[in-house]
């Protein structure tokens, strides 16, 4: 008979005592991980909803030129109860339309080009200092110019000493986002 035939194959494997010091690892990792990404995860998500202004901007402002009209952005629940009026805050959705006559009201000779979604629940959407939810109209003109100057900026409500990022107008109209461009509101 051979001698290595003979041989019993040895097991491996975990004994009780490695795995119950993996699962310690493992959950201790866990328990530092989760917060961090959690703030990670809600820093992400106000960068994304400023792009998102900020691209309904850019859009209003090339309508605006496209059609040489004036198209107005503002703040409206349209996205949930389907009437197109100019009320309430940005942070509750808004919507675009071509305004001939530059007021708060979609008249029946204006086109409403485009509705959108509010903020994601947990955030807000300010002026620069905080003050105030932000609820002016926004109109651009057939030139592509919006005449006033405007900081519009989001903040995570339950991280507000995360970053902000604000989505920053010129006077001539020209958008653009930054970071920590003002204080987020705490509470």
């Amino acid at each position: 008979m051979d001698r290595m035939s003979s041989q019993v194959p040895c097991s491996r494997g975990f004994t009780l005592v490695e795995l119950m010091v993996v699962l310690a690892v493992l959950s201790i990792t866990l328990v530092l991980a989760i917060p961090g990404m959690q703030r990670l995860s809600q820093s992400m998500q106000v960068r994304t909803e400023a792009r998102r202004l900020l691209s309904a901007i850019n859009l209003t402002r090339s309508e605006a030129i496209k059609r040489n009209v004036p198209v107005s952005l503002c703040p409206s629940p349209m996205a949930r109860t389907g009437e197109a009026t100019c009320t309430g805050i940005y942070a509750d959705g808004w919507i675009m339309y071509s305004n001939r006559n530059r007021d708060r009201v979609v008249d029946s000779d204006d086109e409403l080009i485009k509705v959108f979604n509010g903020l994601a629940p947990g955030y807000s959407l300010t002026n620069r200092a905080a003050t105030r939810d932000e609820n002016q109209l926004i109109t651009y003109y057939p030139d592509g110019t919006a005449h006033r100057n405007r900081t519009l900026m989001i903040c995570s409500k339950q991280y507000p000493d995360l970053s902000s990022w604000s989505v920053i107008m010129n006077i001539v109209g020209r958008p653009r986002i930054a970071r920590d461009w003002g204080d987020c509101p705490s509470g």
